[in-house]
């Protein structure tokens, strides 16, 4: 669950079916465009620090990079998944945008690179499924931040509860049902069917992609499994950030869209 495997299988799943959703990542008002309707919500936060050379350390096949990239950033990729990275750098160069994407954990970003970011984002920060996971992760985006850079991440906020916590579950597992087909697509002799399955656990929602393929060799079934966790509570932030040496951690508004977006901001 969460392992690098898992997002191996999603990534590469996800790119064979880029026909549907490379020409409509920038639209928002497509289905296939939520890339562009998160990206105003980082945008507006890396405004809002003037920050310009960004780590977009989550960055999967690159669509958020890219966005950034054409809102004036500098930004670099990095991600767990060699295929990500792979199809990330393909997407670049076919929109002929330079964009460097390294194959790199959260845990060896020190290893990587100096202390040359503005600013790092990351949206999944909360999915860390161990502690000792945490804490080294924030050791090393401190160590690659410059000083009075900032870590932007998703999770528990300043006015959120760890009493929360199950009535967070409770609302994720209602959100969407327990079956869905989220894609039936074809491309030559392959077809591709993803159905999802959720489960409930005490730490999060989990989502088992189930890739049925069927194609020359016959059909098969490749499986992920992904767990959006709510176990680290706002002060389990606080500890770690504080044990990395971030000056201060706060919980920012974002008024962009329809709904006011929350934030996380660590400063080095």
């Amino acid at each position: 669950m969460n392992r690098t495997e898992d997002w191996d299988i999603i990534w590469k799943w996800q790119w064979f079916r880029r026909p549907l959703w490379q020409p409509y990542f920038r639209d928002p008002s497509h289905p296939e465009g939520r890339p562009a309707r998160s990206a105003p919500i980082w945008v507006w936060t890396l405004q809002q620090l003037g920050a310009q050379r960004v780590l977009d350390c989550n960055a999967g096949l690159g669509l958020r990079a890219v966005i950034l990239r054409e809102a004036g950033f500098e930004v670099v990729g990095t991600d767990a998944s060699s295929v990500a990275v792979t199809h990330a750098r393909e997407l670049s160069e076919s929109l002929a945008m330079e964009i460097p994407f390294y194959h790199c954990d959260w845990q060896s970003l020190g290893e990587q690179f100096t202390a040359e970011f503005d600013a790092i984002i990351n949206d999944a920060f909360a999915w860390t499924l161990t502690r000792s996971e945490l804490r080294f992760a924030s050791h090393n985006f401190f160590s690659i931040l410059k000083p009075g850079g900032a870590l932007i991440f998703t999770g528990a906020d300043q006015w959120s509860r760890g009493l929360d916590r199950a009535a967070m579950i409770n609302h994720a597992w209602e959100a969407a049902p327990r079956f869905q087909l989220r894609s039936d697509y074809s491309d030559g002799e392959t077809h591709l069917t993803l159905v999802v399955a959720r489960d409930k656990s005490e730490i999060g929602v989990v989502e088992n992609y189930l890739f049925v393929v069927r194609d020359a060799s016959g059909p098969r079934l490749e499986t992920a499994s992904i767990c959006n966790s709510v176990q680290w509570t706002w002060e389990d932030y606080q500890a770690v950030c504080r044990e990395a040496n971030f000056s201060s951690l706060e919980s920012v508004r974002v008024p962009v869209g329809r709904r006011e977006h929350i934030l996380n901001v660590a400063r080095k």
